[in-house]
């Protein structure tokens, strides 16, 4: 399995929680983990991410990113991915005074110990800035994954509530990124429309959108979408528990792609969301019925649309035509 859009905080393992919790002396609370998955009857985005707070509250030092981050690799290994971009907001772990910089050499450190003894695995990490965040608190995100590009940072993003500004508030932001050659995810079209979706292409120079999901199919659009080879990172889960779609059925999965947009699945948070990319696919298959070749094709699109080098991506093409077969029987397996 591939997973483009892995938030790191909103994926910690329970056994994770407990250590550092322990380790760093927070309260985890009478209600852990119910407190800790998104809550019942969750309305909004703001309400989901709420859950952020604990899982924020335990990784505000040096040791406790890079254990997060070592701890996550080995769960995706173990459990047969070949390939993840895991993303954090730096300016989230600096509470208790580590630097936004400080964050990343954590999480490079923990993930170049995790993949040492990885074969046919790889893993990247992708810099969120925050929407609720001014320039100046974000802008370390830019500079620091201009930095580290040559050291597993990858590409930047733009998360946090998507209502809360419109994308035009952060286009000194990302014309930097786009100056320094940067790579680009937004969230977009997940509690906003089309309008947000067109306007973070046009003015933030995203590749891929985060969700994405609300952008309307009309000539133009599509015309647009894949003029600039726009990928798609479809989080089906997270976006019913926001409320951002009523049900799988609504996910717009084969409409995307008919008009030859690429989509790919993933997990968003997989331990505040309860899911990873095969549980995904589960619920995709039992909607749309997908055959093998779909699953495939979507993997390959994630593989197309990574931001790591020529050479991971002929390595986890390979690695996917041997997995194949394995994945598809997971997938339709009860």
């Amino acid at each position: 399995m591939i997973d483009l859009h892995l938030h790191l905080d909103g994926s910690l393992g329970l056994e994770d929680f407990k250590y550092l919790a322990e380790r760093n002396h927070v309260s985890l609370g009478d209600d852990f983990p119910k407190n800790v998955r998104v809550p019942e009857g969750c309305k909004t985005l703001e309400e989901y991410l709420t859950r952020f707070d604990l899982p924020c509250s335990l990784l505000q030092d040096e040791f406790s990113i890079a254990y997060a981050v070592t701890s996550l690799v080995n769960r995706l290994y173990n459990s047969g991915y070949i390939y993840a971009e895991i993303r954090f907001a730096p300016q989230l772990h600096t509470l208790k005074g580590m630097s936004q910089e400080d964050a990343v050499i954590s999480a490079i450190s923990g993930l170049k110990y995790a993949l040492k003894d990885k074969v046919g695995f790889d893993a990247n990490l992708i810099l969120c800035c925050m929407r609720q965040s001014s320039v100046e608190v974000n802008m370390p995100a830019i500079e620091l994954a201009d930095k580290y590009r040559m050291d597993k940072v990858v590409a930047v993003d733009l998360a946090g509530p998507e209502a809360f500004l419109t994308g035009d508030h952060y286009t000194s932001l990302f014309d930097e990124a786009k100056k320094r050659n940067l790579n680009i995810t937004i969230h977009a079209g997940e509690a906003c429309g089309s309008d947000e979706v067109i306007r973070v292409i046009d003015l933030l120079h995203a590749q891929r959108i985060g969700h994405g999901v609300h952008l309307e199919l009309n000539r133009e659009n599509i015309k647009k979408m894949v003029e600039n080879r726009i990928t798609f990172e479809f989080c089906p889960t997270s976006n019913l528990q926001t409320t951002s779609l009523p049900n799988y059925k609504a996910v717009p999965l084969r409409e995307f792609d008919r008009y030859g947009i690429a989509v790919t699945i993933n997990s968003d948070n997989m331990t505040v969301s309860d899911t990873d990319v095969l549980k995904e696919f589960k619920h995709l298959y039992k909607e749309f019925k997908l055959q093998k070749h779909e699953v495939k094709h979507f993997l390959t699109n994630s593989i197309n649309a990574s931001f790591t080098d020529l050479a991971t991506k002929t390595m986890l093409l390979n690695e996917l035509n041997k997995k194949i077969d394995a994945y598809f029987d997971l997938i339709i397996s009860e």
